[in-house]
């Protein structure tokens, strides 16, 4: 056979089996998306087997691993500066400054987000047996309001999309917050807008605490986590980082080549940190204020502080995150997202609860576990690229490009 006609027979599967990558313009940002994948997946391992399985995990590894929670904070600081800078670049560049086409805009993330979600949520409704509340908020979980609702198990079918609905809520209405703030003109006076807004959130959280308290521990978490009006400051922290950068990249490429200047980011970011880890500090009786303060407060200053020192680090940890397999996993990330919980749910914990009943150490049960979901994760999330969002992708090229 004829090596040409045999390479031309191949190139359709190995076009198929291709995956479409993520822009690489930001590379160090796909790893740092991948280790935000794996940190709330750990969460979600630990809470899943310790809180609603009984498997019996080391207390200081339990509590270690579920202080761990600002992967997902990371993802929405991530979700504002990327599509801040996109809606920047657009604004930029469209023929009447200051403007964008709004409905390209919906379009793309439209294709983007929605098909993965609808298949994950149909299939789930289709394999579970629903209960009467899990129908009547159906709806509300099609429409990417799941975290207005209760996010109690047999509430809802998602609970893990409440994530997915604060960022489509944000999507709504970035592009309006753009218009406006292009219409400041002012760089400095726009920050402070942003700033405003982002102190906002901060006061939503410590009046609603103030007033309803005191709190049960899972009734303020329930209260203050998931709720857009008490968490968009992560996502507008990722907006002022887009307008920063636009606008002071240069300076602050400049300004950071000091190691004295690299030194105080890493100390306030390392500061936050601390505070995250240790949110008894100020005592046990002030840890619930802690937690206003620790969900978007402190995760956006540790955010804000990291990210401007990688952007404009060239260091080991740098190249490491630009790596090009990260690249690739963070391209199916969403997918991933997506599955790993009922992954979890239904081959996983079955699993775990059999060996554990055998003796298997508990160490063993965890790590086999986090393996274990994130390798079928990731294959699920592959399948669901080739098949569902490849072609999706290639229709949104035609109708949004």
């Amino acid at each position: 056979m004829n090596p040409q006609s045999l390479a031309t027979r191949e190139e359709p599967w190995s076009k198929f089996l291709a995956i479409d990558l993520l822009d690489n313009r930001f590379a160090s940002l796909h790893g740092l998306r991948t280790l935000a994948i794996l940190s709330v997946i750990q969460f979600h391992v630990t809470w899943i087997f310790a809180g609603e399985n009984s498997i019996h995990l080391n207390p200081w590894f339990q509590v270690f691993s579920l202080k761990l929670f600002f992967g997902m904070d990371l993802f929405f600081v991530l979700s504002g500066f990327l599509i801040g800078t996109l809606i920047l670049h657009a604004q930029n560049t469209h023929p009447i400054p200051g403007t964008q086409r709004v409905g390209r805009f919906y379009l793309r993330r439209m294709f983007r987000t929605f098909p993965p979600y609808f298949v994950v949520l149909l299939g789930l409704v289709a394999s579970t047996p629903m209960s009467t509340h899990q129908w009547l908020n159906l709806p509300y979980e099609f429409a990417f309001l799941t975290n207005w609702r209760s996010l109690h198990r047999p509430d809802i079918v998602m609970f893990w999309g409440w994530s997915l609905s604060l960022e489509e809520q944000f999507y709504l209405v970035a592009p309006l917050l753009f218009w406006a703030l292009y219409k400041v003109r002012s760089v400095r006076a726009q920050l402070w807008i942003l700033g405003a807004l982002w102190v906002s959130a901060l006061c939503i959280r410590l009046s609603i605490f103030f007033q309803h308290k005191p709190w049960v521990d899972l009734l303020l978490y329930g209260a203050l986590y998931f709720r857009t009006p008490t968490r968009f400051d992560t996502l507008i922290c990722g907006i002022a980082l887009a307008v920063t950068e636009r606008h002071y990249g240069a300076r602050l490429q400049t300004w950071l080549q000091h190691p004295r200047h690299r030194a105080m980011l890493a100390l306030l970011a390392g500061t936050c940190l601390w505070l995250l880890m240790e949110p008894d500090l100020f005592g046990p009786e002030h840890i619930q204020l802690m937690h206003v303060f620790a969900w978007g407060t402190v995760t956006s200053v540790m955010w804000f502080a990291f990210l401007l020192l990688l952007l404009h680090g060239d260091g080991l940890m740098k190249r490491l995150l630009s790596a090009p397999v990260f690249r690739y996993a963070a391209t199916l990330g969403y997918g991933v997202y997506l599955v790993h919980i009922p992954i979890l749910d239904r081959v996983i914990v079955p699993a775990a609860v059999r060996l554990q009943s055998q003796d298997t150490p508990a160490l063993i049960l965890w790590l086999g576990g986090m393996g274990a979901v994130c390798m079928i994760s990731w294959s699920l999330a592959y399948g669901m690229h080739l098949l569902i969002e490849k072609p999706v992708l290639r229709l949104r090229k035609r109708l949004a490009d």
